[in-house]
């Protein structure tokens, strides 16, 4: 009696162990930058997603008054739509933008965030920065 009871239990067990998700590696942003022109009515984003399994480039382009501090999108690049929301809620000078890559076609969603200070002057944003992909409904 106690050995059955026994594979019950370790069938049982077993098979959710199986049936478990797999758990999918962070995506990583490589070679963030943002370059705005002169007058800040265009803000040009340049950067890769790395989901682990391919990489795809993304220009994101944001036009709007003071585009710097705009929200953006949504754009598409490649299987992945893209779209932006700039904060200056702890004080304009310590602004930052937080973007969302979602791939819909899997279900999964990024939320990268930047400081103003670190998108300066158009420079490269080093080092690249990941992220733990979230599952959406």
């Amino acid at each position: 009696m106690q050995i059955s009871q026994f594979l019950l239990a370790t069938g049982l067990f077993a098979s959710s162990i199986l049936a478990a998700p797999i758990t999918s590696s962070d995506w990583t942003i490589l070679d963030m930058k943002r370059v705005c022109n002169g007058e800040n009515t265009s803000c040009t984003w340049t950067f890769g997603i790395d989901s682990g399994l391919d990489i795809t480039d993304c220009t994101f382009i944001v036009e709007a008054t003071d585009a710097s501090h705009a929200n953006g999108g949504p754009s598409t690049c490649g299987a992945y739509t893209v779209s932006s929301g700039w904060s200056g809620e702890f004080d304009p000078t310590n602004g930052f933008t937080t973007l969302s890559v979602a791939n819909e076609e899997i279900g999964q969603i990024i939320w990268p965030a930047y400081t103003d200070e670190q998108l300066a002057d158009g420079d490269v944003v080093k080092p690249d920065q990941s992220y733990p992909p979230t599952a959406f409904p």
